[in-house]
C-alpha cells in the first residue's frame, strides 16, 4: 500500500503460460514434491545480493536446502514442495526471477565477467541487449548464445549455436625492438609475427587474439582496434560441434543483425531430424546439411 492509500496487487503469471516454460522448468517428482529451474529475466548470469538472498530464503523456506547453479548459470532449486509452490514462484517472480532455462527457444545468454584482466573489451552490455532482442525467442529447437571478452573463450562459445568472441586489431609502432627480444613472437601460437631486421610485422595468420600485445614489454604493440569473431552451428553434447566463423571482425550493430539473420535462416530452414517425427534439427545440424553460405543465402 502507497501513502496516498494506493492498494497494489501483484500479477503473477500462471504455471504453463510463461513463454519458453516447458514441465523440464517445473519438473514432478512423485507427488508432492518439484524441481524448479529459475533465472533472471531479462536474462543475465549477473545476480544481486536481494536476488541470491531470496534464493536462499526459498531453498529454506520450500525446498530442502539445496540450489544447484547450472552450466549456463540457471539456478536449479530441487524438492520444493509442491503445496508451497505457489508462494516459492511469488517471491522469485518479484525478486526478478522466473521458470524458464528449458525448452525449444532462446536460452539464457552467456557472457564472461566485465572486469577480467584479459578482457579485450566488454561483453555484459552486449549480452543483455541480444538478451532484450532475442531472449526466449520460439525455435526448432534450443539455441544457445555466448559471449567471450577474450580469445580464451571460457564461456565455451565454439561450441554454442551462436558464438561471440572480442578481438582486437594490432598497431605496430615505428621503433625497432630490442636485439635480444621475441616476446611477442613466441607469444603468438599462430605464427603470425614476423620480426625482420627489428622490425615487427602482423601476417595474415593473425586472428585478433592480441596476445603479442600482452607480451610487448616495448609499448611497440597495441590493441587500435576491437570487434568481434562470429561462430554459428556449436553445440555440446554426445555429439560435440564446432561453430564456423561467420565474420571475423564485426562491430555491436553487425552482430546484432548478424544474429537476427542467424536465427531467421534456422527458423525457415530447419526440419525434423532424420529418422524423427517430431524432434527437429539443431542449428548446427541445418548448417552441415546446407553448408554456410548456403544457409546464410
Amino acid at each position: 500500500m502507497s501513502e496516498n492509500g494506493d492498494v497494489y496487487h501483484l500479477e503473477m503469471p500462471k504455471i504453463g503460460i510463461i513463454k519458453g516454460v516447458l514441465a523440464k522448468d517445473i519438473e514432478l517428482v512423485g507427488g508432492k514434491v518439484v524441481n524448479v529451474r529459475t533465472c533472471a529475466r531479462p536474462y543475465s548470469n549477473v545476480y544481486s545480493v536481494a536476488q541470491l538472498r531470496v534464493i536462499r530464503d526459498v531453498i529454506e523456506n520450500y525446498g530442502s536446502g539445496k540450489v544447484h547453479l547450472s552450466p549456463r548459470h540457471n539456478l536449479e532449486i530441487p524438492e520444493v514442495r509442491q503445496k508451497r509452490l505457489k508462494d516459492a514462484l511469488r517471491e522469485l517472480y518479484i525478486a526478478g526471477l522466473f521458470p524458464g532455462g528449458a525448452g525449444t527457444s532462446v536460452r539464457n545468454i552467456f557472457t564472461c565477467p566485465d572486469w577480467c584482466s584479459r578482457s579485450i573489451r566488454p561483453v555484459q552490455e552486449l549480452g543483455e541487449m541480444i538478451s532484450a532482442n532475442f531472449g526466449d525467442r520460439d525455435m526448432h529447437n534450443k539455441v544457445t548464445i555466448s559471449f567471450a571478452g577474450c580469445a580464451n573463450s571460457c564461456s565455451r562459445p565454439h561450441n554454442c549455436d551462436i558464438g561471440i568472441i572480442a578481438a582486437g586489431k594490432v598497431s605496430v609502432a615505428d621503433e625497432k625492438c630490442p636485439d635480444d627480444c621475441s616476446g611477442c613472437i613466441d607469444a603468438c601460437r599462430f605464427r603470425a609475427m614476423d620480426n625482420k631486421d627489428g622490425r615487427i610485422s602482423i601476417n595474415e595468420r593473425c586472428t585478433y587474439c592480441c596476445r603479442c600485445v600482452d607480451a610487448c614489454q616495448e609499448s611497440i604493440l597495441a590493441i587500435e582496434e576491437t570487434g568481434f569473431r562470429v561462430l554459428a552451428g556449436g553445440k555440446e553434447g554426445s555429439t560435440v560441434k564446432f561453430g564456423q566463423e561467420c565474420a571475423s571482425f564485426a562491430d555491436d550493430f553487425e552482430v546484432l543483425e548478424l544474429i537476427e539473420r542467424i536465427l531467421s535462416r534456422y527458423e525457415k530452414k530447419g526440419g525434423l531430424r532424420p529418422g524423427f517425427v517430431k524432434k527437429k534439427e539443431r542449428l548446427g545440424e541445418v548448417i552441415e546439411r546446407l553448408g554456410l553460405e548456403g544457409f546464410l543465402a
